[in-house]
């Protein structure tokens, strides 16, 4: 009978990601004890009777020496290992953020002691007992955060030290950006106040060819026409 603890025995891709899961746990104040990484059939079979597995679990998989895919832990609190809930939640969140699948998600036997890596849920039990295996899991890198404390911290040291320093290329460019976007709203608004002044030059157009266009009647001796008093002027 044979049931190893060392996380050296884990393939070493899981090896690597049940350490920073004890890392990332230890830094969130959880008190974490890997008890169980491979074992053999004879303890396999010694877990189903006491009833610490599924009945039909009877041959190791995930834990199966060899294959190392898989570990049990508890709270590394004396009398208190199993008897909260609260910890293997918070654990099982942490392992899923790495990749890991926890056994307390199981609707059948819930098992939230246990982490294994199965690919994200593509490979089954029987599919290793077949030989076929997860590929390498990936290696987990903690995203770095900055608290709204932090930020404010680094902007003041920005300022500072920009209030320190001549102009540098950065202020150049933004009064030629300034300057240039001037140039174009005083280009823009020139453009603006000529419009009006064409739609005049036009109307006064249409003007002076109705006045013309009456002369021209009043001198052949037909009736005058009353187009020129009836213009709107829009000036």
């Amino acid at each position: 009978m044979y049931n190893g603890r060392e996380i050296g025995e884990l393939r070493a891709d899981v090896a690597v990601n049940c350490r920073t899961l004890i890392e990332r746990a230890a830094a969130r104040g959880l008190p974490v004890l890997v008890v169980q990484t491979v074992r053999d059939a004879e303890y396999q079979r010694y877990l189903v009777s006491m009833g610490y597995a599924a009945g039909t679990a009877t041959v190791p998989t995930f834990h199966a020496k060899g294959v190392g895919l898989a570990f049990d832990i508890c709270k590394n609190v004396k009398g208190h290992e199993y008897d909260d809930p609260g910890f293997f939640t918070a654990m099982g969140r942490l392992g899923k953020e790495m990749g890991f699948t926890w056994g307390g998600d199981w609707r059948s036997f819930p098992d939230r002691p246990h982490f294994q890596w199965d690919g994200g849920g593509k490979y089954t039990s029987s599919m290793v007992r077949a030989g076929r295996y997860p590929p390498p899991m990936p290696r987990f890198e903690e995203e770095e955060t900055m608290t709204q404390e932090q930020f404010n911290t680094l902007m003041e040291g920005y300022w500072r030290s920009l209030a320190q320093r001549e102009p540098a290329d950065w202020s150049a460019e933004a009064r030629e950006w300034s300057q240039k976007k001037k140039r174009t709203d005083r280009g823009r608004r020139k453009r603006q106040q000529a419009v009006p002044l064409v739609r005049h030059a036009r109307a006064a157009d249409g003007v002076s060819q109705a006045l013309a266009g009456a002369g021209e009647m009043r001198k052949g001796g037909g009736k005058p026409r009353r187009l020129a008093s009836s213009l709107f002027f829009p000036f």
